[in-house]
């Protein structure tokens, strides 16, 4: 079944050059657009919406860290070929042969997906979307199996889910995070002006 699903998204490949570089870059553009959003989360919690969008940030940073750091275990004890390794299939971007489950991609935006969510964050349902769109573009391009986009999705939601349900343990590590940033802020404006 996972082969089966997977060559039914991955067989829409190469028929349009435009779909084929609309998931490319939602594939590749990942890391930019998730420190783009923890960078809004971070300045607009500043200003607008009060301190609550910085705690959505770092949660969304530890989910994200504490879900790769599994990942990497999961990758030690546990090998899977990616799709391109055992079958021919259409690959529109270049991926080192290591194991495939769970995906590093699909972890990082479903962490930032499910602590939205449980968070009830303003845009939780469309950055839910970005993040399946994502999964399925990994998918797409050729070096995912659908198992592996579930697995991360499945990973990230325990991640997001163990943060929060331990945010008040928590709470002394993001406090002194607020107070290195206010002493990086302090040390700037004492720094002379040109």
């Amino acid at each position: 079944m996972n082969y089966h699903i997977f060559q039914q998204i991955n067989g829409l490949a190469g028929h349009s050059k435009l779909l084929d570089n609309i998931m490319i870059t939602l594939s590749d553009s990942l890391p930019y657009i998730a420190v783009a959003i923890i960078l809004y989360l971070w300045f607009i919690g500043n200003k607008q919406q009060g301190i609550e969008k910085r705690y959505t940030a770092i949660y969304t940073i530890f989910s994200s860290a504490i879900a790769l750091v599994v990942n990497a275990i999961i990758h030690l004890a546990y090998y899977h070929p990616r799709p391109f390794v055992t079958h021919h299939v259409q690959q529109l971007v270049p991926h080192t042969v290591d194991s495939s489950f769970v995906s590093d991609h699909a972890v990082l935006v479903f962490a930032i997906a499910w602590t939205f969510i449980m968070r009830n964050e303003r845009f939780k349902y469309p950055i839910l979307i970005w993040a399946i769109v994502v999964g399925l573009s990994r998918i797409y391009v050729g070096v995912h199996y659908p198992f592996d986009v579930i697995g991360s999705a499945l990973l990230s939601c325990a991640t997001s889910g163990i943060v929060l349900y331990f945010s008040a343990k928590l709470e002394p590590l993001v406090q002194l995070l607020f107070r290195l940033y206010n002493q990086l802020i302090k040390l700037k404006q004492l720094l002379p002006k040109h």
